[in-house]
């Protein structure tokens, strides 16, 4: 009988899941540990390999849909073995059914097929009035035990895929009065949409006695990376009461001091950059201030003992923050070596798990666009992040002269409920002497 293809769940925090890809077409022939299809996450893409052979009977969910972890995307079974709508039919069906047929001939639960339940479940379901049908199994290999049946909620009875559910809870669609047929999609509720605003725009122009027809701009669902920005962000605004700290440094010394390393580093083809650095002297520095390297919740302060600095990666259309561990006991030559595969394994989506958690605090740098100030959101559940901005020459006053130096802002922004504005500042303040006058470090 064919095999149930669900939509895997690849961590703790992951609910739903968007198919990125099927690297296989219907009625291909599939092994065991072929790639099946890719699985795009709020965090990463990944490959999914099928644990049993057959032919690739149905794919229910296409390409660049999105669906809750644990629903069916797929059928893979026999040769012969056909799926009309989401269920699957063959030539074994009537012997099949004729091993569970009642002794009424009616079909055993109202079923076409056998469903695996335990006596009890079966039991609680007949006492309630609830069709086996409806029921989702929860036991082992999708067996209805008696939680199911208990925790059931009646659904509407229109069968309608799990995206198209999704759009018409969240824009208040009625389905039933609007759209009849067999199995509503993600196209049918947004024709109802788009329908809908039609007919809100002739009322209203209709009421203005100057009817004007105009193009609907139709929305576009945003990836999943970039639905979990979205929701990481406002979770961040909500949770901690931030305020944002600036402070010019002089970056005269810094520049020197890149320019001699650079040459014997390259020799190794490590490409050192001003993020390099600061990175080496903000690890350093977060040592000093145990209360700005921790992270805090319910009422408790967790000081990290060691620094796993994170670097905010631009890929596509979001950014993904990765962490160096234990950056304070690295070299200048191994946090560049290290930043330099970390910023490769992003942008080429090959970045591990593990590197996108476990952060203590996150560097940002915008200098590269030409930012020369802005506030930065925390990286939850962080308690700092340093913003990096553009170095430009500017005039300023030195022993009473006025001359051209290259000055960069630095922006921290901190939450304020651990982080008051004396330790910002004074953490800001030491980050710039060693910037200005580097060879501190060497002391």
């Amino acid at each position: 009988m064919a095999k149930e293809v669900r939509m895997p769940k690849l961590g703790l925090t992951m609910t739903e899941g968007t198919i990125g890809e099927w690297k296989k077409k219907e009625g291909d022939f599939v092994q065991r540990g072929d790639v099946l299809f890719s699985v795009e996450t709020d965090k990463l893409t990944n490959d999914i390999e099928a644990d049993t052979e057959g032919i690739l009977l149905k794919i229910l969910v296409p390409a660049g849909d999105t669906v809750p972890c644990k629903n069916v995307v797929a059928y893979i079974g026999c040769a012969g073995e056909q799926v009309e709508g989401d269920k699957i039919t063959s030539e074994k069906r009537s012997a099949t059914a004729a091993k569970h047929t009642a002794p009424n001939g009616q079909l055993e639960d109202s079923q076409d097929l056998w469903v695996p339940v335990t006596p009890y479940a079966k039991k609680l379901a007949k006492e309630r009035g609830i069709e086996l049908d409806k029921l989702d199994g929860s036991g082992y290999k999708g067996t209805i035990v008696a939680r199911d049946v208990l925790e059931y909620v009646p659904k509407p009875s229109i069968k309608m895929t799990p995206m198209a559910r999704k759009l018409a809870e969240e824009f208040c669609v009625d389905v039933k009065e609007n759209t009849s047929g067999e199995r509503i999609r993600k196209a049918d509720i947004l024709r109802l949409l788009q329908s809908e605003q039609i007919s809100g725009a002739d009322s209203s122009n209709d009421s203005a006695g100057d009817f004007q027809d105009k193009e609907l701009e139709p929305a576009v669902r945003v990836s999943t990376l970039r639905r979990s920005i979205a929701a990481n962000m406002s979770l961040s605004w909500k949770t901690s009461p931030c305020v944002t700290y600036t402070r010019q440094v002089d970056t005269s010394e810094l520049q020197q001091m890149r320019e001699r390393l650079r040459v014997s580093l390259a020799a190794n083809k490590i490409q050192l950059t001003y993020t390099h650095i600061i990175i080496f002297v903000v690890s350093r520095v977060l040592m000093e201030f145990p209360d700005i390297n921790a992270s805090f919740k319910d009422n408790m302060l967790t000081r990290h003992q060691h620094v796993n600095l994170g670097l905010a990666v631009a890929r596509g259309d979001g950014l993904l923050v990765p962490n160096l561990k234990h950056c304070e006991g690295l070299s200048l030559a191994e946090i560049a070596l290290g930043t330099q595969e970390m910023v490769e394994a992003v942008r080429s989506g090959k970045v591990e798990k593990q590197d996108l958690s476990g952060g203590t605090f996150t560097i940002t740098n915008l200098g590269p666009y030409g930012i020369t100030e802005f506030s930065p959101i925390i990286n939850q559940p962080e308690l700092a992040i340093l913003g990096i901005c553009e170095m430009v020459d500017t005039p300023v006053v030195r022993n009473g002269e006025i001359v051209i130096r290259p000055i960069m802002n630095l922006c921290l922004t901190a939450d304020h409920r651990v982080i008051d504005g004396v330790m910002a500042a004074r953490f800001l303040r030491r980050i710039a002497q060693i910037l200005e006058n580097p060879y501190i470090l060497f002391i």
